[in-house]
């Protein structure tokens, strides 16, 4: 079975050139190559370790080939220090165990930048995630002062110095750490700020442009909503769209309809209480035309369906006004109450004579 040989060095320093001494940490991992991710066109593996009660993992390309089947050995290189694999692979999943050590040029270099004392858990978490003394004094030149743990959530996040220096060249200035990375987070790139700059949407902060992406109010979707009718329209107002899913097909659908230039507060209504232009149509196919929309409101609130028109209708009650067909909602009139009644002996009862038997029935019934 032939042996595997494959090296993973993620930084241009070869493992020879740095100095490492201290007692190693020592654990297992394992991998699974149907379990990757691609980056810059690099397919990459997700490398899991584990190393006393704790679980750590990152992405390596050494072991991309699913063919790979046998003995299997490689090393990933951080600033941090080196780690060294060895294991089997078979039908694309691996597993074996690790040796890292730590490189004491870096622990001395990030002591110059002012990360000191190290201890040997904060050198294997900036070894994982690959914070390295190039990374800690890109964000100093950027004027920041990032903590350990700071630094550890902007790599996770991908809130780079780079990053950092983006949102301020959009006129957001020096964004803190952890709102750097919510923008992560939440997709607040700087494209998307520079989108809604062009769109007329100046100096947002960055919470509003956090809001923003949170609930999917994008460039585009601005821009949809502006051809409706609705342009330069208040973010708040375009966020509460999205939020009860007042969408440019919806509408289109009611414009379609007849109902044009509606409102933003007539749209949200009509979608939390379910008016929808099938409901409408089929209002229409039954004589209800142009119904207000208060009144397609209120007939969703009481359920005043489509359905129940035509259940009243053929226990003899057509063409019932809007108000009077809530009416019976509210006090529980319905086909059935009108087939007992008819049963009872109570024929060709008005509509208010209906309303009035369900409020005090005891009444009614006492003249059988």
């Amino acid at each position: 079975m032939k042996h595997l040989f494959l090296a993973a060095c993620l930084t241009a320093v070869a493992v020879g050139d740095q100095p490492t001494t201290g007692a190693p940490i020592t654990g297992t991992w394992h991998s699974d190559t149907a379990n990757y991710w691609t980056r810059n066109n690099e397919r990459l593996i997700n490398l899991q370790l584990e190393r006393d009660d704790s679980n750590a993992g990152f992405g390596v390309s050494a072991l991309s080939d699913r063919q790979a089947d046998g003995p299997v050995h490689f090393t990933l290189q951080r600033d941090a220090g080196t780690f060294d694999f060895d294991g089997r692979m078979r039908n694309g999943r691996g597993s074996g165990e690790f040796r890292f050590v730590r490189s004491e040029d870096f622990v001395t270099g990030m002591a110059r930048l002012g990360y000191t004392p190290l201890s040997m858990d904060d050198i294997w978490r900036f070894a994982v995630h690959d914070v390295s003394r190039e990374y800690v004094t890109s964000y100093r030149d950027a004027g920041y002062h990032p903590n350990r743990d700071e630094l550890i959530k902007t790599r996770i996040h991908g809130a780079t110095p780079a990053f950092a220096q983006e949102v301020k060249r959009q006129g957001l200035g020096q964004a803190s750490i952890d709102d750097l990375v919510k923008m992560r987070i939440h997709g607040v790139s700087p494209e998307f700020i520079k989108e809604m700059r062009d769109l007329g949407y100046r100096d947002l902060s960055i919470d509003k442009l956090v809001q923003l992406r949170i609930h999917g109010v994008s460039s585009d979707f601005v821009k949809r909503m502006a051809e409706l009718g609705f342009k330069n329209a208040d973010l708040d107002q375009l966020v509460q769209f999205r939020i009860h899913g007042v969408s440019p097909e919806f509408i289109k659908a009611f414009a379609d309809l007849g109902y044009k230039s509606l409102g933003a507060s007539d749209l949200v209504a009509m979608r939390i209480h379910g008016v929808t232009p099938e409901f409408v149509k089929a209002l229409n196919d039954l004589g209800y035309k142009n119904v207000d929309v208060d009144d397609l409101v209120k007939m969703r609130i009481h359920n005043v369906t489509p359905e129940f028109i035509r259940q009243m209708r053929e226990v003899g009650y057509g063409s019932v006004k809007i108000d009077r067909l809530v009416e019976f909602r509210i006090h529980d009139v319905d086909a059935e109450l009108v087939r007992d009644l008819k049963a009872r002996g109570f024929t060709n009862m008005s509509e208010e004579d209906l309303v009035d038997f369900s409020i005090h029935g005891r009444r009614w019934l006492r003249r059988v």
